[in-house]
C-alpha cells in the first residue's frame, strides 16, 4: 500500500508539471515568470493577460488534477489496496491530487517555482466531497467580493474545506478504515499548509495592508 500511494504521488506530480499558464503565455509570446508576480498560475495569468487567458489557464490547471483524481477514485481504486480499496477510494484520490498540487507548485524544470495550487486544490476537494467544495467555493467568492483579495479568499476557502472534511468525517463519516481516517487528517494538513506556504508573501502584504486587490483591465 505504501508503494502504491507513493506511485500515485509521483504520477500526480507528473500531471502537475503541465504548466498551463506558462504554455499558454508562450503562445502569445509572454513569459509569466518575468511579469506580475512571476507566478505561472491562473491568477497571475488573469492579471497579466486578461480574463480569457485566466479562464483558460484555470480550466487547464483544474482539469489536470480533477481528471486523474476522478479516475483513481472511481476506476483505479478497486484494484488497489489490501481489501480496503473500496473503503479508502477517496484517500487514493487524495494522494494523486496532492501529488498534482505539489507538481504544480514546485515543477523541477522551472526551478521549483510554479503556481499556488488553488485551482488544483479546488478540483481535488470536489472529487473528495462536492458539498464541502461548494461551501469552500462560496466562502472564497464571498471573501473576494467583500475584501477584493483573491489570496485571502483562497486561503479561507482552502481552510474551511479542510475543516469541513474533518467535520464530515467525524459526524457523518466517509466509511474510511482506521488508517484512512488518519491519512485524511495528515493529507488535509499538508494540502492546507501548501496553500499557506505558497501564499506566504501575500500573507505578509495582507498584514501590512499592501496586498493587491482583485482588478484586471485586460480583456483580450
Amino acid at each position: 500500500m505504501i508503494l502504491q500511494k507513493g506511485i500515485l504521488l509521483l504520477v500526480g506530480y507528473m500531471f502537475g508539471l503541465i504548466a498551463t499558464g506558462l504554455f499558454y503565455a508562450k503562445l502569445v509570446h509572454v513569459d509569466l515568470r518575468h511579469m506580475g508576480s512571476g507566478n505561472t498560475g491562473s491568477t497571475n495569468t488573469l492579471r497579466v493577460l486578461g480574463k480569457k487567458a485566466g479562464l483558460i489557464v484555470f480550466i487547464g490547471d483544474f482539469c489536470k488534477c480533477f481528471i486523474p483524481a476522478m479516475i483513481v477514485r472511481f476506476v483505479v481504486a478497486p484494484y488497489l489496496g489490501d481489501g480496503q480499496h473500496a473503503t479508502d477510494a477517496m484517500i487514493y484520490a487524495f494522494y494523486i491530487g496532492l501529488g498534482t498540487i505539489i507538481g504544480h507548485n514546485f515543477p523541477f524544470y522551472l526551478h521549483f517555482k510554479g503556481g499556488k495550487g488553488i485551482a488544483c486544490t479546488g478540483a481535488l476537494v470536489i472529487v473528495l466531497d462536492p458539498l464541502v467544495a461548494l461551501f469552500g467555493f462560496s466562502l472564497f467568492i464571498l471573501v473576494v467580493l467583500l475584501t477584493g483579495y483573491v489570496s485571502l479568499g483562497s486561503l479561507c476557502g482552502v481552510t474551511i474545506s479542510f475543516v469541513l472534511l474533518l467535520i464530515r468525517q467525524m459526524i457523518w463519516g466517509y466509511s474510511l478504515s482506521h488508517t484512512g481516517k488518519i491519512e485524511l487528517v495528515v493529507l488535509g494538513v499538508i494540502m492546507t499548509a501548501l496553500a499557506f506556504f505558497q501564499h506566504r508573501a501575500n500573507i505578509v502584504r495582507l498584514l501590512r495592508g499592501t496586498e493587491n486587490k482583485f482588478n484586471t483591465k485586460k480583456t483580450r
